[in-house]
């Protein structure tokens, strides 16, 4: 792999990382982000990113259940390829969309178990979770009316 390509996947990783994937996963996302062609072999990818089998399994295993990645198969073909599902960065917003709702709730239960004089943080924590959980649906229809 071309080493600013590289260190471009490792950097993208990172930021994976900190939103909470483990960096394998994270770097095999970005990976297949760029890849040429888009659909890579176990194989493939390792030898793109200097792993072994063993070290992508996971991470594809996690990759695949949020909905990020899928499995397809090339006639003709004994292995399974892997690329980025249509649709996945939209998936992800939903799926925070819906940990937000999570975050209100658990404000709107503090918030009754307080006088209410009392909260003011919990109150704020609440009006932005709700406030998120609201737009972001109605922004991700907007997106998909523009593009």
């Amino acid at each position: 792999m071309d080493p600013a390509l590289q260190a471009w996947v490792e950097e993208t990783a990172l930021l994976f990382e900190g939103v909470g994937l483990p960096r394998m996963a994270g770097r095999v996302l970005a990976w297949l982000l760029v890849a040429d062609p888009p659909e890579q072999t176990l194989r493939e990818m390792g030898e793109a990113l200097g792993v072994s089998k063993g070290a992508l399994s996971p991470a594809l295993h996690l990759l695949l259940r949020l909905g990020l990645v899928e499995r397809v198969r090339r006639s003709g073909e004994r292995s399974d390829r892997y690329l980025v599902r249509h649709g996945a960065w939209k998936r992800l917003l939903m799926e925070k969309a819906r940990g937000m709702g999570l975050y209100r709730e658990a404000a709107e239960k503090g918030l009754a178990l307080l006088p209410p004089e009392k909260g003011e943080r919990l109150r704020e924590m609440h009006r932005l979770y709700a406030f998120f959980e609201k737009a972001l649906p109605e922004l991700l229809r907007r997106y998909e009316e523009e593009v």
